[in-house]
């Protein structure tokens, strides 16, 4: 079964790559995790690997990317 099946997940939606699919989930503890309003993008790579969200333990982490849908 999937670890993260019935969690929510953050949507971001882009005109050139559809929608950005995360869950908002630390990376590093696993506690749920406040995500940014926004998230960088790169023309030629896709996503920008980079902090995406606030954990309340760990500080600045990435959210759990699951895809472009």
């Amino acid at each position: 079964m999937y670890e993260y099946e019935n969690v929510r997940r953050v949507v971001y939606r882009f005109e050139e790559y559809g929608a950005a699919y995360f869950i908002p989930v630390c990376s590093k503890c696993g506690r749920f995790v406040k995500a940014d309003e926004t998230i960088e993008i790169n023309e030629v790579r896709g996503l920008k690997k980079q902090p995406n969200a606030t954990c309340s333990k760990c500080g600045r982490v990435e959210m759990i990317f699951e895809g472009f849908y």
